[in-house]
């Protein structure tokens, strides 16, 4: 998938998280190639209709340079309104010769020297709390392991972390970050942790509170 079609995706997730129904779409995608069986029968083993629907848009950025187009087509028929608006986002980083506009990539430069700043602000070198861990994991949803694996965790670490806390998805995803952090130590830092899930195009209404919140 294109960077730019994967900024959309990332600036319209909690829109999308929250209004489509997954089992809307996936007959089309299977049938474009964009989703195997398999893949769907993943999507569907989640447990609600919020974490369905990002472990969908996470796994659409991973299927190839029609993705986006595709996906849009699919919501077409039941979430019409939808469709067109993320196409006109899109147009209109196309410039009118039909070449990509630099809007994309003043996005993208955007975005590094956002996180550049943050790193090196005052804000961004405080180490995390566990309260705020506490709330992140709250808000994360089926991304959680593709972070886990940005923070270098190996999957037989996540099969732990999902053994010790069988019932609790979020007792999950507080012990990777409860480790994450004994791990890093003076490294388990705001900015640190911002900047991986930016890596992995975790919205930003995940985090927005670390961004905002005074400390206590």
């Amino acid at each position: 998938m294109e960077a730019r079609h994967r900024d959309i995706l990332r600036r319209n997730r909690v829109k999308l998280v929250k209004t489509i129904k997954v089992q809307h779409i996936t007959n089309f995608l299977i049938q474009e190639d964009v989703l195997t069986e398999t893949m769907v029968e993943e999507i569907m083993a989640e447990k609600t209709s919020h974490a369905k629907a990002e472990q969908l848009l996470d796994t659409l950025v991973t299927r190839g340079p029609n993705a986006f187009m595709m996906f849009c087509k699919s919501l077409k028929e039941s979430y019409e309104w939808l469709s067109k608006d993320l196409l006109e986002q899109d147009q209109k980083r196309v410039g009118t010769t039909g070449t990509r506009a630099v809007q994309c990539e003043e996005d993208v430069l955007e975005d590094k020297m956002a996180r550049m700043n943050l790193q090196d602000s005052a804000r961004g070198t405080e180490i995390l709390r566990e309260k705020e861990l506490n709330k992140l994991a709250s808000n994360l949803g089926a991304e959680w392991e593709k972070l886990a694996i940005e923070l270098d965790f190996k999957k037989s670490e996540l099969y732990k972390f999902k053994e010790d806390n069988k019932n609790s998805v979020h007792g999950q995803i507080f012990d990777m970050l409860c480790t994450w952090k004994g791990k890093q130590g003076s490294k388990a830092t705001v900015g640190n942790l911002v900047h991986s899930m930016i890596e992995v195009s975790i919205g930003e209404d995940v985090y927005k509170f670390l961004l905002d919140e005074p400390r206590g």
